[in-house]
């Protein structure tokens, strides 16, 4: 019989977006948006159209697996579930005893967002301990800086940007990462609103753009203090605006006066006409919205970076109206809680940097990292140095990874679990481009033998003899005892219906003018940045790592820096290995500099550094800047046979304990 399921998509993206999903006969027939959400009114992206075919794929794992032969070799044999939760009991339970609950790393990231996760936590808080990390590869430098600044991360609901007279794009790429935020972009431009993208590359988002601005990459922050600096210099600021509601207004004048035109235009080799006009655009329209994306914070002078760039609005009072503000992410929903967690255990040991996983497992001692279990993550792909990395994983005694394909650290694993897919089980989701809370039901029942991560840790709970009581069956009765507890004024029925908004939620952001920061104003001056962090407590610009200014000798080597850019085709890593999704993989190149290699367009060329090489087909195009190439990220070395993570080093931003994947210099030839 056919019915149509009203669903969210979890993966870790700003649409976070209300689907309906057609099923017959317990199976999904097509996905489409849900017209009747106000999250996303019926949008949804190519990969969302077609995610049936993922969950249908016949690469999918429908079994567990154990590894044959070597690790390198990525072959495996089918086993039974009793098998493989036997193999993995025996080999956790005699770990522990030997090196400790700590010799165990527990890893696992954002292919989906959700609280029922957390129900891995229920399973190693009653392990009695595990080694962890933090930090993150996303956006925890852009957002600690914005906490730093503001109090919180949020901004204007989206559909505002209609009512925007002037919309800056700094770093943002929505075409192709946020197509709800890229609609009411085209409608405001429509309605006659100016758009100015700045990128260290010509964009897919840019093409109704009426100035276009390409600072050296990692410049970005010596960029904003100069604007600011001409803000300031002109009298084009909010001075009672500036007086009621920021702090260290006065230090922060006197920082920007550092940064004059010739400066910042040397600095950052962008003309001197060129800032000049931005400097107009705002003296037009004082009121704009100024949306900063996710590579600006990609350096390891991010946090820095973010906070010069965010306090822009704030000189001309561009906060808390409509049309206006700073866009980053939106996270006014009120925190998820897991209401299963069992007493905490003392030994956590918090110690390895996600920039840095390859080496922060070699460092732990007292115990070593002897297993990993991965879920939820690709670190293989995702993460920086994998050559490193896949040299440190291969020393382990055992690796488990829980996912729905043989990604590739799915290939280096000792055993493979079959993983329900976001389909096949019960969660709320809350995202980052919207403030909504939404049901994500389960619409189907898994296929083969796969099964969701709760359903996992309870069948190896069982054999620890943990209690049952605090690892519980993914079901509605799970959801509802996770509203009651998160105080949400919402029930099953409802959410089934539609997403929740908390009663606190701003439209406007900050349209009370309050700041949770300890001033309780927007803070120029951030005595935090100082106390956290031991950095200066103004946006202070210095040279990022591995450039021809910090890095000389190595420049000498390798002239390029390679940036890297998410895809329309991929989330991060996920679909890379689905066949209506691969893409060539392609890396585009300035003529110029293809002409002072002898590489012609459409040449196979080898991009190396000394931590490793790819063999890539150039594409030449003028929208790449000299001395810049660029890369789609989230290509799989055992489909594509190429992983750009192959040539990023391990560098952490300065705030944040972010991953620094910008920071990377190459050399190409044919």
């Amino acid at each position: 019989m056919f019915k149509t399921v009203n669903s969210v998509c979890p993966k870790d993206c700003f649409g976070s977006c209300s689907l309906e999903v057609e099923v017959e006969k317990g199976k999904i027939i097509k996905v489409r948006g849900n017209h009747n959400s106000p999250v996303n009114q019926g949008r949804i992206c190519i990969k969302g159209k077609n995610y049936s075919n993922m969950v249908y794929s016949p690469e999918r794992l429908l079994y567990p697996l154990q590894r044959i032969g070597k690790r390198v070799e990525g072959e495996f044999k089918r086993i039974s579930w009793e098998q493989a939760l036997d193999i993995i009991y025996e080999n956790l339970k005699n770990l522990r005893w030997q090196y400790g609950s700590e010799s165990i790393l527990y890893y696992q990231r954002f292919a989906n967002l959700g609280v029922v996760k957390n129900c891995a936590y229920s399973f190693w808080y009653q392990f009695g301990g595990f080694t962890s990390t933090y930090g993150g590869l996303c956006d925890s430098a852009a957002q600690e800086a914005i906490s730093l600044t503001y109090g919180e991360v949020k901004h204007n609901k989206i559909s505002d940007l209609e009512n925007s007279k002037l919309i800056i794009l700094w770093g943002s790429n929505p075409a192709y990462t946020n197509i709800h935020l890229m609609h009411y972009i085209s409608k405001a431009v429509d309605k006659g609103a100016k758009l100015i993208i700045i990128d260290i590359r010509e964009n897919e988002s840019g093409s109704k753009s009426n100035l276009y601005l390409y600072p050296r990459p990692g410049t970005d922050g010596c960029l904003a203090l100069g604007i600011a600096n001409q803000l300031i210099e002109n009298n084009m600021i909010d001075e009672n605006f500036i007086d009621q509601h920021t702090f260290g207004f006065t230090e922060f004048k006197e920082l920007v006066k550092n940064y004059p035109l010739d400066k910042v235009s040397g600095i950052t080799k962008i003309p001197i006409s060129k800032i000049k006009s931005i400097i107009n655009y705002i003296k037009e329209s004082p009121g704009y919205a100024l949306i900063c994306g996710m590579g600006v914070q990609r350096y390891t002078n991010a946090g820095q970076t973010v906070r010069a760039i965010s306090l822009l609005p704030a000189l001309t009072g561009s906060i808390g109206k409509k049309g206006c503000g700073f866009y980053f992410s939106d996270k006014q929903a009120p925190e998820l809680n897991w209401p299963f967690f069992p007493e905490k255990p003392e030994r956590i040991r918090n110690s390895i940097a996600v920039a840095k996983l390859a080496s922060g497992i070699e460092n732990q001692i007292n115990p070593p990292v002897k297993a990993m279990w991965i879920e939820q993550a690709n670190p293989m792909t995702s993460n920086p140095d994998i050559n490193r990395l896949a040299e440190t994983m291969n020393k382990l005694d055992l690796i488990v990874v829980v996912d729905l394909f043989l990604t590739d650290t799915a290939r280096i694993a000792d055993i493979v679990l079959p993983a329900a897919s976001m389909y096949e089980y019960y969660d709320l989701i809350s995202g980052y481009g919207h403030s909504y809370i939404q049901l994500q039901q389960r619409v189907i029942n898994p296929p083969g033998e796969c099964k969701h991560e709760s359903e996992i840790y309870r069948l190896l709970g069982k054999k620890f003899g943990f209690s049952l009581d605090y690892l519980p069956e993914n079901n509605l009765d799970t959801i509802e005892k996770i509203i009651s507890s998160s105080n949400l004024n919402t029930n099953i029925e409802e959410l089934i219906e539609k997403p929740y908004l908390h009663s606190s939620y701003q439209e406007i952001a900050f349209n009370d003018l309050k700041f949770n920061t300890s001033t309780g104003k927007i803070e120029f001056y951030s005595q935090q940045m100082k106390d956290r962090w031991g950095l200066n407590p103004l946006p202070f610009y210095y040279e990022p790592i591995e450039n021809k200014y910090s890095s000389p000798e190595l420049y000498a080597k390798y002239p390029l820096t390679l940036i890297s850019a998410h895809s329309l085709n991929k989330m991060n890593s996920q679909f890379s290995n689905r066949e209506i999704f691969q893409e060539e993989p392609l890396i585009w190149i300035n003529p110029e500099d293809a002409g002072n290699r002898g590489i012609n367009d459409g040449d196979k060329v080898e991009v190396y550094n000394d931590r490793g090489s790819l063999i890539l087909k150039s594409i030449l195009t003028e929208k790449m800047p000299p001395g810049i190439v660029h890369i789609y990220f989230g290509w799989w070395d055992g489909v594509h046979q190429v992983n750009l993570n192959k040539l990023t080093g391990e560098y952490v931003s300065d705030i944040g304990y972010g991953t620094a994947f910008h920071n990377c210099l190459v050399e190409i030839k044919k």
